[in-house]
């Protein structure tokens, strides 16, 4: 995690000329992740509102220890069609974590939801998601509305 001067995180880093984050995984609370990435369309304010949402009830039922987002979600595009999120279950495997999360109320049409069942899982999925299409590096955001001062 990147820190300044006073011990709190780094705000996230400036666009690259394509779009993306700098290679890397910057950390950053919703919050700052709303501010980086404003709710300027409907199709955002909606994916705002699920993920919100996520975060909210993943946090109140225990129900991830890490979640990361990629995709074009955090990317200067104005219509991204989703939000692809990872999220850490420990032994909580991917049909199982959709079941789970369906049925908390959380969307998951709205919100593509990897599930990593441990940390090397996790870490591959971050790896995964850090490679654009055309296999450039690229940045993620790992959130930290989960974790536990």
């Amino acid at each position: 995690m990147r820190k300044t001067r006073k011990g709190n995180r780094m705000p996230l880093p400036a666009l690259r000329a394509d779009g993306t984050l700098p290679p890397g995984v910057h950390s950053a609370s919703l919050e700052e992740v709303f501010a980086h990435f404003p709710a300027t369309t409907a199709q955002r304010q909606a994916l705002d509102a699920a993920l919100s949402s996520c975060v909210v009830v993943a946090k109140r039922l225990r129900l991830a220890d890490k979640m990361a987002l990629d995709g074009s979600y955090i990317t200067d595009k104005q219509q991204p069609s989703d939000v692809d999120v990872i999220v850490l279950t420990p032994g909580v495997y991917q049909l199982t974590g959709e079941q789970q999360y369906a049925a908390e109320g959380i969307d998951t049409n709205l919100l593509d939801i990897q599930f990593a069942h441990d940390d090397t899982d996790f870490d591959g999925w971050l790896a995964f998601f850090s490679m654009t299409r055309a296999h450039l590096s690229k940045g993620i955001v790992l959130l930290t509305d989960l974790e536990t001062p």
